[in-house]
């Protein structure tokens, strides 16, 4: 028993040794701005499992880390600042540079945009929560919401007419000419796990929400009546889109476009497959798709390829453009909403430039829900991580 009680009481003062050298190795890291301005609420992230660390400074800049972080490789990111990536973590002052523009919240909002102007905004959540919103620069109210039915996987407005496909429940179709209360025109019970979709007069083409499958044509009526008129396979889809009476699919190095002839919904005619090895997705803007390639360069620059479908069966290269950024969304000819390339966090940039020639990281968003990503825009204003966002000088 004494035996028992000594070995007990060895590791009892092995662990108590550990834990006042742990203590004693914290240690105090500032960061400011270029005039030496303490940024509060700057988070200092690094490590990997047990050795992980995520701290945030306070109003004095200040923040106190554990000793294993010590010669750790860390971020050091802040809203409105451009990270800085550390190789090895001491402790000193670390200096953020400001973008040139900022990012100002406005207030929280719930979901992506269905329909952005300047002071409403409705909003859809996954779990098919309706949100519509009153804004200005001081604040947001919420004026009604509903529950609609779910999973919401890709949602869609023509007009006033409200599409989404569903997570194994087919489509649902509503009304939204009185936005107060969205009220429901018909469900097409499609089967399959759905996503992406496309809808064009009484076609409806869809494909499932991971691939390769199968893309199915059908005519369906108001009154939730469809029938399928031709399938085609197999594809691997993310987007997909009708530029007149031609089908365009978005996926992987496989189809970057695929291109079908539909004005015979019934017999699907393949124009044009683009293999583009290189790129790894499409962005789809107008009459446009972006190319994103696998790789950027060691300088954060990535290069994009502007393809031009404005001919559907002969795609056309319209030029390159590059940016600072991974780009997930093109909302102009001049604007785009992205993830700022040597940012090793989940943060979201806006940049500003021009689709002929480059772009610019302008502002960072480093807070808030980040995970949710982009959810729409009405240039100033963004929704960023369930939070509305303010562009400024």
């Amino acid at each position: 028993m004494k035996l028992f009680s000594k070995n007990i009481s060895y590791l009892l003062l092995i662990f108590l040794l550990m834990s006042c050298d742990d203590r004693e190795g914290s240690f105090e890291v500032k960061v400011v701005s270029p005039d030496e301005s303490p940024i509060e609420s700057a988070w200092i992230r690094g490590g990997f499992d047990w050795d992980y660390f995520d701290v945030q400074t306070d109003q004095e800049g200040l923040a106190i880390l554990p000793g294993h972080a010590r010669g750790e490789s860390a971020t050091i990111f802040s809203t409105n600042f451009f990270p800085e990536n550390v190789e090895y973590l001491a402790p000193t002052v670390y200096t953020l540079e400001p973008t040139s523009k900022k990012l100002k919240l406005i207030g929280e909002v719930e979901g992506s945009a269905i329909r952005f102007c300047f002071d409403t905004l409705i909003t859809i959540t996954y779990q098919g929560n309706y949100h519509l919103y009153k804004f200005n620069d001081n604040g947001v109210t919420e004026l009604s919401s509903a529950q609609l039915p779910l999973c919401v996987k890709q949602f869609k407005l023509f007009g006033d007419t409200l599409w989404y496909s569903t997570h194994d429940d087919g489509f649902y179709v509503y009304s939204l000419e009185n936005p107060l209360s969205p009220q429901p025109i018909c469900h097409l019970s499609i089967t399959g796990y759905l996503k992406p979709f496309a809808v064009k007069d009484s076609i409806i083409a869809v494909c499932e929400s991971s691939g390769p499958g199968l893309l199915r044509i059908f005519s369906f009526t108001y009154d939730g009546q469809y029938q399928e008129l031709a399938s085609v396979g197999n594809f691997y889809v993310r987007e997909m889109t009708f530029i007149s009476h031609y089908l365009i699919l978005v996926g992987g190095e496989e189809s970057l476009p695929t291109i079908f002839d539909l004005q015979d919904p019934g017999h699907p005619q393949l124009v044009y497959n683009g293999l583009e090895w290189a790129y790894q997705s499409g962005i789809i803007f107008g009459t446009n798709l972006v190319l994103v390639p696998d790789y950027g360069s060691a300088m954060g620059y990535v290069t994009y390829t502007l393809l031009d479908l404005s001919n559907p069966p002969n795609p056309q290269e319209a030029g390159v453009f590059g940016a600072d950024a991974w780009l997930d969304d093109m909302i102009n000819e001049n604007t785009a909403v992205g993830r700022y390339y040597f940012d090793n966090t989940e943060s979201i940039a806006v940049l500003k430039g021009s689709i002929y020639s480059s772009f610019s990281t302008v502002a960072i968003v480093s807070e808030g829900q980040l995970w949710e990503g982009f959810g729409g825009s009405y240039p100033p204003y963004y929704i960023i991580g369930y939070n509305l966002w303010k562009l400024e000088d």
